[in-house]
């Protein structure tokens, strides 16, 4: 072969390689039911590379986070895709977590592309209630003038990262908390020798599951991640001296509390003796 055809053929290898794989969003929600779900499809995706003369492929991808139970594929031809700009995947557990995966492929050799596009998300309970997260509540314990602690309840049944983390203030930032799951768990956070009287912004917790599958196209799908923040209104450390007074009330405070008390004793034991007299004198 000339050196002329193995530059032309390096070339065409460089272009092809160029266009095969495509990063974008094609997800743009996920509406769960109690066993399944119903994805809905970015518009500029649908119509940039499901159309007719690309002959596209779509793939579905259930990966379940519980050790034990089974990945669930479906492949779409999507000619009634493009107007629904919509696709399912059932028979899945309730109440259960998955990555789904958007995958697709285009077969005309003038444009030819792939891609993929993944999603963490829970199937619906028994009630029908869905879940974006897999803590349940977080609760302020106490806020001192260097410390906040909180409680965090999770749900998830499956190996699981937590990362918790001050975000968002102006006081110093302190070191991130991390926890690892296989249950559910209260968890009792706390963060130490903050600066008094500051912003510390919002707590945010990142849920990254600690396993990996791979989709129908073989490929592997890890590092998804939900990322969740609470008390957007605003974290701030208690003044030292404020937080000083409120804890050990003065022997003044102390005085006044008692001397309604006092003053009614004084009236009851007057009366007594007004009429102890009047009684004596009779």
């Amino acid at each position: 072969m000339s050196s002329l055809n193995l530059h032309a053929t390096a070339t065409a290898a460089a272009a092809a390689a160029e266009l095969w794989t495509v990063r974008l969003w094609a997800i743009n929600f996920v509406d769960a039911t109690k066993h399944g779900f119903r994805i809905i499809l970015v518009d500029s995706f649908v119509e940039r590379y499901l159309s007719p003369t690309q002959i596209p492929t779509l793939f579905i991808t259930a990966i379940p986070l519980k050790i034990g139970e089974k990945t669930l594929t479906k492949i779409i031809y999507p000619d009634n895709v493009r107007e629904d700009k919509q696709v399912t995947i059932s028979d899945l557990n309730q109440q259960s977590w998955y990555y789904v995966c958007v995958e697709w492929e285009n077969f005309n050799r003038h444009n030819e592309s792939t891609g993929t596009d993944c999603r963490m998300i829970r199937t619906l309970d028994r009630s029908g209630r869905s879940a974006d997260s897999v803590v349940d509540d977080a609760q302020i314990v106490d806020i001192t003038s260097t410390t906040m602690q909180f409680k965090i309840l999770t749900s998830a049944d499956f190996l699981i990262r937590l990362t918790a983390s001050l975000e968002g203030g102006s006081g110093p930032v302190p070191p991130a908390k991390t926890f690892l799951l296989k249950r559910p768990a209260d968890i009792q956070l706390s963060f130490q020798s903050l600066a008094q009287d500051h912003d510390y912004g919002k707590l945010c917790i990142v849920e990254e599951p600690l396993l990996t599958g791979y989709t129908t196209m073989g490929r592997l799908a890890s590092q998804i991640y939900i990322r969740k923040c609470y008390f957007t209104e605003g974290l701030r450390t208690k003044d030292y001296e404020l937080s000083t007074m409120d804890i050990e009330p003065s022997a003044f405070k102390h005085e006044l509390s008692l001397a309604p008390t006092t003053t009614h004793s004084l009236i009851l034991l007057k009366l007594l003796t007004i009429l102890l007299v009047i009684y004596q004198n009779r």
